[in-house]
């Protein structure tokens, strides 16, 4: 007989746990671009406006992340204080808690120091230190749902680091949008100074835009291992490896890429999130001059193009993660004792 695949629909009307994936990854991927945008200003002073914009955008982002992840807990209060709670510190759920709990602290400070304008190389050992630990908070997004063992679509194989990367790809994508809109509205049409300001502008923008055809190019890669991966349907054995069953992956790969989600896999990630603006990027790169004059709204919609995808990433991998491995029959593979 046949497996029997189960699927689950109590996350499928819920997004509040995708957007708290989404602005997890997000604003661990802006406190990284800032705080590099911060060292890279010890020689280009250029980038420290943008390094304090990033900063400072960071903090609305980390919140609207806990705002997520607590109301879907049923109770905001929950999400607060159930680190001080829960002290299973092998669970993912409870490591993740205490890493954005510590993170968020350190964004507050940094995003502080600049604003103050407290001694800059204090400021930079600050950021050196919480960059890792954000950058971990985008990585903990993917190791808080492949520590569901049973969904084969939440591998711990592959979804850390795909979310790590998104992470970092929609942190350049939303720095850069929003560095462009305080530029558009909050800057001063003053000649000599708007015609310097411009300059700058234009290659701290070109420059995200280099780093972004770089990650892009990464996830691409990443999407194409993870579903080859999952359409070659491997065997899973348990850990005391006393039986061998599928685990369900090519039934997820076929649900995701040409199933129901195949609409949000193909349009949305790949085709608005990835590959609209990889030629957006490549178009820029080429014809950097015929589009001079236009580059800050190229740019601005490539950038929005890649937050729109990163965000439905998120829904993708979440509705994906309803179908759960499937049950091996006959059921004595599965023997029940009876109690006499």
């Amino acid at each position: 007989m046949e497996s029997i695949i189960l699927m689950n629909s109590k996350w499928g009307n819920d997004m509040f746990v995708p957007m708290y994936l989404f602005f997890g990854g997000l604003s661990g991927g802006l406190f990284v671009v800032a705080v590099a945008a911060d060292l890279i200003g010890i020689k280009l002073k250029q980038f420290e406006n943008f390094s304090k914009i990033t900063a400072v955008l960071c903090l609305p982002v980390l919140a609207l992340a806990g705002a997520f992840i607590a109301f879907h807990l049923g109770k905001p209060e929950r999400g607060i204080l159930f680190p001080f709670f829960f002290k299973n510190y092998s669970s993912w759920l409870v490591i993740g808690g205490w890493s954005v709990g510590l993170a968020i602290p350190l964004v507050v400070s940094y995003a502080a120091m600049w604003h103050f304008r407290v001694n800059q190389t204090y400021r930079r050992i600050v950021g050196v230190i919480g960059m890792p630990l954000l950058g971990f908070v985008s990585f903990y997004t993917g190791l808080l749902l492949s520590g569901a063992m049973f969904v084969p679509l939440w591998s711990m194989k592959f979804l850390p680091y795909l979310f790590l990367n998104s992470g970092v790809l929609t942190g350049l994508a939303g720095s850069g949008l929003v560095y462009i809109l305080y530029q558009a509205f909050f800057t001063q049409n003053v000649s000599q100074e708007t015609a310097s300001g411009s300059e700058d502008s234009s290659k701290i923008i070109s420059i995200l835009g280099y780093a972004i055809l770089v990650f892009i190019f990464i996830e691409l890669v990443e999407i194409q291992i993870f579903m080859d991966y999952l359409a070659s349907n491997p065997i899973k054995d348990d850990n005391s490896g006393l039986f061998i069953a599928p685990n369900g992956s090519e039934f997820v790969y076929e649900y995701v890429t040409q199933g129901p989600l195949s609409t949000w896999f193909w349009w949305g990630i790949i085709g608005l999130g990835l590959t609209l603006p990889l030629v957006i990027g490549l178009i820029e790169l080429i014809f950097e001059k015929v589009i001079k004059t236009y580059k800050n709204w190229v740019s601005g919609f490539k950038f929005a193009s890649i937050l729109v995808g990163g965000a439905i990433l998120r829904f993708v991998i979440v509705w994906g993660g309803e179908v759960k491995a499937p049950l091996a029959m006959p059921p004595a593979l599965f023997q029940i004792p009876i109690g006499g």
